[in-house]
């Protein structure tokens, strides 16, 4: 069976694809960079890192799935894999190690936010003229409690914070969390000193993070965003920084990765932006190469994958 690996020209997913080789080894893995054509047209199954469109999939005649490697799959085109009836799934991050890893990268961003890192390094004295605040003793909103905001919670605990959250599901919440359900953003984040975006990047979570929500947030509130660019309004959010209604940012994710230096956000001292690689650890390298190689061996065997996000009107690969 042929196996292409879809990815962008980085670090991380060299070493995920010289990870996956070994444990994809019975089948033909194929490379394929996205700025280059397909390596073959009889591909079965295809990982993708980034952005599937229709054009991409549209000539492989024997596609059967996609697999993304991480849990967001907003940029593949589902709507067009259920056209041609190919299969969609995704890496739950509970379950490649990317939640934990994710999780650990958004404290570092509250603490270096809070801490003014970025004007800190920038300066050449003691004094940077900010205001550096502790977490203890803070309030935090959590947006999202899925397998990354559960462990966020774990972890900011031992911090002493109060911590609140937002969901679609209110059902068992995390002990010592108050959470609201997801329409109740505005008032959930009212009182909070931080705020940290964890949910996914879909349509109905398009720019969730406007104008009108900014404005609701408690003026001098800190924001994270570890879930996706699309969530935010950076027009907005740069007129909050401005104004001083947000006082500092720790941002993972941008609308456009990487980040360009004309993005408005790229010149505040208080913006803490990287360039997404929250998840890329080695946990979650290893957690994702196991989580791919299980999805293959069912599939080769018949077996339909748990993490099936879509369902083609007339599916290629049928199951009992």
């Amino acid at each position: 069976m042929k196996i292409a690996f879809r990815h962008p020209q980085s670090a991380y997913a060299i070493q995920l694809f010289k990870a996956l080789g070994p444990a994809l080894s019975a089948h033909q893995f194929l490379s394929w960079p996205a700025d280059a054509p397909a390596p073959a047209g009889d591909i079965r199954i295809l990982l993708a890192l980034g952005a599937v469109s229709r054009a991409v999939v549209e000539p492989l005649a024997e596609l059967e799935l996609i697999q993304t490697v991480s849990a967001g799959f907003e940029s593949v085109d589902t709507d067009a894999a259920d056209d041609l009836g190919i299969w969609v799934s995704n890496a739950p991050a509970g379950r490649t190690g990317n939640a934990a890893s994710v999780a650990e990268f958004a404290v570092m961003l509250l603490i270096g936010a809070s801490r003014h890192l970025v004007a800190a390094l920038r300066s050449n004295t003691d004094a940077v003229g900010t205001s550096n605040q502790s977490l203890s003793g803070k309030t935090v909103c959590i947006v999202g409690l899925g397998s990354i905001g559960r462990h966020l919670v774990d972890r900011l605990r031992p911090f002493g914070m109060t911590l609140v959250a937002t969901n679609g599901d209110t059902a068992l919440p995390p002990d010592g969390v108050t959470v609201h359900p997801a329409h109740e953003l505005k008032r959930a984040i009212a009182d909070a000193d931080y705020i940290v975006i964890c949910i996914p990047g879909s349509r109905e979570n398009e720019n969730l993070f406007d104008a009108s929500v900014l404005a609701s947030a408690k003026h001098g509130a800190i924001l994270i965003n570890v879930a996706r660019g699309n969530v935010v309004d950076e027009a907005a959010l740069c007129a909050a920084i401005r104004s001083g209604q947000i006082s500092a940012v720790g941002l993972d994710v941008l609308r456009t990765a990487p980040g360009k230096p004309g993005n408005p956000l790229m010149a505040f001292p208080q913006a803490l932006i990287t360039p997404h690689i929250a998840g890329e650890t080695d946990l979650t390298l290893k957690g994702t190469v196991t989580y791919l190689a299980a999805v293959i061996r069912g599939w080769d065997a018949g077996s339909k994958p748990e993490s099936l996000v879509n369902q083609p009107h007339t599916p290629r690969k049928a199951f009992p």
